[in-house]
């Protein structure tokens, strides 16, 4: 069942040159006699704005979409992937009264009716390839407002703070340092051993020395 007429219907055409902002509107007719909700998707967030992305559109109203292609490098040999995807739903009177956001968190699933649209890109005859505006590769991010157009994922985690670059350095000074106090203390404990020891050493000595007078004066006595 059918809830808007869109058209187009098929595809969404985009006419070059693409070096700079290209638009391509989108008519949403609401042909039931009840409040309809609708929300634009597509697979290449980055690449494309859209105003409205989502809204609530009146029994026999229209709303036009404006789809705007961002500027990149344009390769006619490059297969294009782009979607789109129209979301609708009948408004429920109950929910009048919510925040938008919330009543899509809130809808049945199948209550909900999709309509797909590919992309098309077209340059005019006789127009050659022009270089974009931006370089190859880099793309327009989309507004903070556009933030419902974004596809429903998780967001990504905070990565951790890099390491400083002086890191290893300081865990090599923190390693000798560690090494010095620890001949230090070697150190310090030989020469304790050593005073503890000569002593014996000197009694020894004197034992040996009283010894042999001993000897010289029993030598003499006899």
């Amino acid at each position: 069942m059918s809830l808007l007429q869109i058209t187009p219907d098929l595809h969404l055409t985009f006419r070059g040159p693409f070096n700079e902002v290209v638009t391509s509107v989108l008519t949403l007719e609401n042909i039931t006699e009840d409040k309809v909700c609708f929300k634009v998707k597509t697979t290449a967030p980055r690449r494309y704005c859209v105003r409205p992305n989502s809204g609530i559109i009146e029994s026999g109203k229209k709303v036009d979409v404006s789809i705007m292609l961002q500027p990149f490098q344009y390769d006619p040999h490059e297969k294009n992937n782009h979607k789109f995807m129209v979301q609708s739903m009948v408004l429920d009177p109950s929910k009048a009264g919510m925040a938008l956001d919330d009543v899509w968190k809130s809808a049945d699933a199948s209550q909900i009716v999709d309509k797909k649209l590919r992309c098309q890109f077209e340059l005019p005859e006789g127009v050659s390839v022009p270089v974009a505006t931006v370089p190859s590769g880099q793309e327009t991010t989309i507004p903070v407002d556009d933030r419902t157009f974004l596809p429903d994922r998780p967001a990504p985690t905070t990565p951790s703070p890099a390491m400083p670059v002086n890191t290893e350095a300081d865990l090599l000074r923190e390693e000798n340092a560690k090494l010095k106090k620890k001949v230090a203390e070697l150190s310090s404990r030989s020469h304790v051993v050593q005073q503890q020891q000569q002593p014996a050493y000197h009694n020894a000595a004197y034992y040996i020395v009283f010894v042999i007078i001993g000897w010289l004066i029993a030598k003499f006595v006899i």
